[in-house]
């Protein structure tokens, strides 16, 4: 057995920590939430950080990551090989208590210890700092204790087996299915003691139950009162239905011994290598055979047995039902090894009895000896090669996050050479995660970094000089300016094998202002509370349908702010928004005012967009935290919640897809369009329309219509689509070109276009039932929807009211309202202040604005008080109105309790969501009234 624990700890600790290459995200963020327990910061009973860590391992780690402080993660992944070793160990006390005095169980139990030792995933595992390690170790203690303790009929073992169970939930989530195989070989067990027997034992099983529910209560209370926290990663990889969760145990008994079947992921196997190599997975079978088959000694050698063969294809399940992530996993069935263990090492004592009787190799008692150590040494040798050559692989390198162990490198070294500068120097890294806990692992200076999360976006800051660490494996979406990358001066970093790493670009102060000037375009900027100005926003290359389109976007921030994200929409004037991507690329808290930002945003161009001219680019920013849109401002005055590029009328011209969707592309084209229903047209196919509402209509109230098309035939035989109403009343809705004018002569055979557009109901349609049919060139009609329009009351008598007045507002087109007169009640604070307003329609209008009411004193830069509601509360939109309608519109306003007694002024005005404004006599707003709040 020494011979054993010597090898386990050599393949365990040679090169450590310096192979496995890299240091993953999560083993990162398991080195500083260790580092956090040693400094005294936190004290958890659960991590809930990275959607939740069990903490047995953490304190475990914790003496030896403040013994090796400084040193990276060495103590961490030192930690990790001594449990490794142990749990070696502990499998050898496990196998003698569960096959207690059988004959040839000392053999059995140290063949069972050695291939441990070897078994190249529990090495590799035992090599890396992640708790799940400890998951073996505490189950074959508890396995261990329990039979002694059921053996010997001491309580210091039924304790200590209690204990081992309790402490095994703080190990690991795949760890919450051990108690299954125990409870079923404890019924088993129960089922075969005599009566006088079983009171004894059921008192020992309960007394190991009550141990381990007093040891695990403090966190069977932390998920009661946080239950989130129990089901949050469950419910995040558990497979879908039982389909998948078949599937999934499939591929794990596959993945036990057939080459190729094994785990694919780089970070936690050699891909696809199987747990067991072709001796182990023979002896597996060999000694499964055996155990099933060998007559029992005892109940309780009888019961071990069970417990093995149970505990197999349960402590597969983890990963079997984890189909939401990579199956099989080879760190999901951790616990699975001690218990795959025995069975090999049963197998080894079988075919090792089978070969001494032989009679050429009678007399030679020594041979199984030999032949095991053999094998041992054999084992190790092949799991060394293995391992080394897995370690060191630049698969591995980038799996596990090298690059940013080589930007951690960097950092520190920029930053404490540019101590001695004249000059300050902002280091930029980019990387896949923000505040990448490989960095922090590892960098002195790691607070001292500025992030470019996505490695989509450059900063120029406002003064100094910019170092940028991007890593090869992240390449922008598209090629940086000429004008930075003319300037910029490169060192690479390589990685195992000479590969390129990381890409350390440098400007100087001198040349990161002239890129400045060169990025920062000279119109005026769209100001969005002067927060942040946007500059520009347009494609880096030209869009095409069906493909991703990557967008430049060049802003500044002005101002801190808590949080904020830009979000860009791919806009047409006729069919509205087509796309949109969000980023977190340079979050607010890294900002520094007057940073020069430049960013890449992808957007997923949908394959049946017409690729027609006039797209636009649409620009906000919003907290995602209350989802607010930040307000853009000109002079001071509300102007929408984006600014549109490019600035001018004209748009972006889209080119059409390269070749006509395929039939899975065609199948999912105008994913909001209903298929319930189809039509066959000459050449054409309508695969489906919607239209929308089709309830809660009035006269002059918007349509909405969209069409999917597919062309059977390369330029179908139509020239115009035609809408019509037909029902108490006929009306032509629309009649033109299809697709914002992607007329049917363009279309290739197999393309399929989503054709868009609102319709307006005339406002003098009578009420009543209608139907919405489309025609092509007048004849091939198609029924659409039906749709019942409501009757309307209109007034065109001017009310009686307090105050007559005559001030018109008039918008850029001509369309206008007409203020009549307002009635107001006495203002009181802290009581609802209604004020009742009287407009008339100078002439129709498509626009549904807003109306505002602001109470402000004579100096005020704010309104001290003030609505923004659409009249009637948005029940009657402008947009319905017809010429010289009268509309009496109460408004609501909610004065403080604490309005200071005084003199002030009620303005009203008209805007709006886009921030165009009606205007009267020039101004935005007009003077109402004078308002005195008494004390």
């Amino acid at each position: 057995m020494v011979v054993v624990i010597l090898v386990a700890a050599l393949l365990r600790l040679s090169a450590l920590p310096a192979l496995p290459v890299g240091l993953h995200y999560d083993e990162a963020a398991n080195l500083v939430l260790t580092r956090e327990i040693v400094a005294g910061d936190d004290r958890p009973l659960f991590i809930r950080a990275y959607t939740g860590k069990e903490v047995l391992f953490f304190y475990a780690a914790a003496p030896w990551v403040a013994m090796t402080d400084g040193a990276g993660a060495w103590g961490l992944r030192l930690a990790s090989a001594m449990v490794g070793v142990l749990t070696v160990a502990a499998t050898f006390a496990a196998t003698r208590g569960l096959l207690g005095r059988r004959t040839g169980a000392a053999a059995i139990a140290l063949f069972a210890a050695g291939w441990m030792a070897v078994a190249f995933p529990h090495v590799l595992l035992s090599r890396l700092g992640f708790r799940a390690i400890s998951q073996p170790l505490l189950q074959a203690l508890t396995v261990a204790t329990l039979w002694r303790g059921l053996r010997s009929g001491r309580w210091r073992w039924t304790v200590a087996a209690g204990v081992c169970l309790g402490l095994t939930g703080y190990t690991y989530l795949a760890a919450r299915l051990f108690p299954l195989p125990l409870a079923i070989t404890g019924i088993w067990l129960l089922a075969r003691t005599a009566s006088p027997r079983r009171r004894r034992l059921l008192a020992r099983t309960a007394s190991v139950l009550g141990v381990a529910v007093i040891v695990f209560a403090p966190l069977g209370m932390f998920f009661l009162r946080h239950p989130d926290a129990f089901t949050t990663r469950i419910s995040q990889v558990a497979a879908p239905s039982l389909p998948d969760a078949l599937r999934g145990m499939g591929q794990c008994l596959l993945a036990l011994v057939l080459p190729g079947a094994g785990d694919r992921y780089v970070r936690f196997n050699e891909p696809g290598l199987p747990i067991l190599d072709s001796l182990s997975a023979l002896l597996l079978l060999l000694g499964v055979g055996a155990m099933a088959l060998a007559r029992r000694r005892d109940r309780l050698e009888g019961a071990g047995r069970l417990m093995v063969l149970v505990a197999i294809p349960l402590m597969l399940l983890p990963s079997a039902l984890a189909t939401g992530e990579i199956t099989p996993s080879n760190l999901r069935m951790v616990g699975l090894y001690p218990f795959l263990a025995i069975p090999v090492g049963w197998g080894l004592s079988t075919a090792l009895a089978l070969l001494m009787r032989l009679r050429a190799v009678r007399g030679y008692g020594f041979l199984p000896a030999v032949l095991a150590g053999g094998l041992l040494l054999a084992g190790a040798g092949r799991t060394a090669s293995t391992y080394f050559r897995w370690a060191s692989s630049a698969a591995l390198f980038r799996a596990a996050d090298g690059e940013m162990v080589v930007a951690a490198r960097v950092l520190d070294q920029t930053i404490a050479s540019a101590a001695d500068g004249a000059a300050p120097v902002t280091v930029y890294v980019a990387s896949e995660h923000f505040r990448h806990p490989t960095v922090a692992a590892l960098a002195r200076h790691y607070g001292q970094a500025k992030w470019l999360t996505g490695g989509a976006s450059l900063v120029l800051p406002p003064e100094g000089d910019a170092v940028y660490l991007l890593p090869e494996s992240l390449p922008a979406p598209a090629p940086w300016p000429d004008a930075v990358t003319g300037a910029w001066t490169t060192r690479v970093h390589s990685g195992p094998a000479g590969m390129v790493a990381l890409k350390e670009h440098r400007l100087l102060a001198a040349d990161v202002a002239r890129a400045g000037d060169a990025m920062l375009v000279a119109r005026v900027p769209a100001d969005f509370a002067h927060v942040v100005l946007v500059h520009d926003a347009r494609p880096a290359v030209p869009c095409r349908a069906g493909a991703p389109c990557t967008v430049t976007v060049i802003w500044q921030p002005l101002a801190p702010t808590p949080s904020l994200q830009p979000v860009v929409r791919l806009l047409h004037p006729e069919t509205g928004e087509w796309a949109r991507a969000m980023a977190f690329h340079y979050p607010p808290e890294m900002w520094t005012p007057g940073d020069g930002v430049l960013d890449y945003l992808v957007l997923d161009v949908p394959v049946a967009i017409p690729p027609v001219d006039g797209y636009r680019l649409g620009v906000g920013l919003f907290d995602p935290g209350s989802g607010e849109s930040l307000p853009r401002v000109e002079d001071e005055l509300f102007a929408g919640l984006e600014a549109q590029f490019p600035a001018g009328a004209t748009g972006y011209a889209l080119a059409r897809a390269s070749e006509p969707p395929d039939e899975g592309q065609a199948a999912t084209a105008c994913p909001t369009v209903s298929r319930e229903s189809s039509a066959a047209l000459n050449g054409l196919d309508l695969l489906g329309w919607t239209v929308s509402p089709l309830e809660g209509l009035l006269p002059g109230s918007a349509l909405s219509v969209a069409l999917c098309w597919q062309a059977r035939d390369a330029a179908p035989p139509y020239d115009t689509v035609a809408l019509r109403l037909t029902g108490p009343a006929e009306a032509t809705l629309y009649v033109g070109t299809p697709a914002a004018g992607y007329g049917f002569d363009l279309w290739r055979a197999g393309e399929v276009i989503e054709d868009r557009r609102v319709l307006r109901l005339p406002r003098t349609l009578p009420p009543g039932d209608y139907t919405l049919s489309l025609a092509l060139d007048g004849v091939d009609r198609v029924a659409l929807a039906g749709m019942a329009v409501a009757p309307v009351s209109r007034t065109f008598v001017v009310p009686d009211m307090a105050s007559a007045t005559r001030i018109d507002f008039v918008g850029d087109g001509g369309e206008g309202i007409r203020l009549l007169g307002y009635d107001l009640a006495p203002l009181i604070p802290g009581q609802p202040w209604p004020v009742t307003l009287a407009w008339q329609a100078l002439g129709e209008m498509d626009e549904d604005y807003v109306v505002f009411l602001h109470l402000r004193t004579a100096d005020a830069d704010a309104p001290v008080l003030q609505a923004d509601t659409m009249p009637l509360q948005g029940s009657y939109p402008t947009s319905l109105w017809v010429s010289n309608e009268v509309v009496v519109d109460t408004h609501t306003l909610a004065p403080p309790a604490d309005l200071a007694p005084g003199d002030y002024v009620l303005y009203v005005g008209f805007y709006t969501p886009d921030g165009e404004r009606l205007l009267a006599e020039g101004a935005y707003r007009a003077r109402l009234a004078e308002v005195r709040v008494t004390p």
